[in-house]
């Protein structure tokens, strides 16, 4: 089971969202493709050059709130949070 992980996001007032992170986009990523002994292929992340998105439960990325991407919904492979770092 997946461990559940907050919202970084935070309000103008200082109200954390309540929301959690559901899904995880990688910007300016190479991916490659390799077959595996039963035949099919599979794919695999090389190499994120650039950053990451995050999507809450709650407001996707909670565009709108201060623009059309919210730079507290964005981040680069050592500001991932706890949980979503790749070991």
């Amino acid at each position: 089971m997946a461990t559940e992980i907050a919202c970084p996001f935070v309000y103008a007032n200082g109200q954390r969202c309540s929301g959690r992170i559901t899904r995880v986009e990688a910007y300016k990523c190479d991916v490659t493709w390799s077959p595996r002994a039963e035949g099919r292929w599979q794919p695999s992340v090389a190499e994120v050059r650039s950053h990451y998105h995050l999507f809450c439960s709650e407001k996707g990325n909670h565009a709108g709130s201060v623009g059309s991407d919210n730079a507290q919904m964005k981040c680069y492979l050592n500001q991932l949070p706890d949980g979503l770092k790749l070991e």
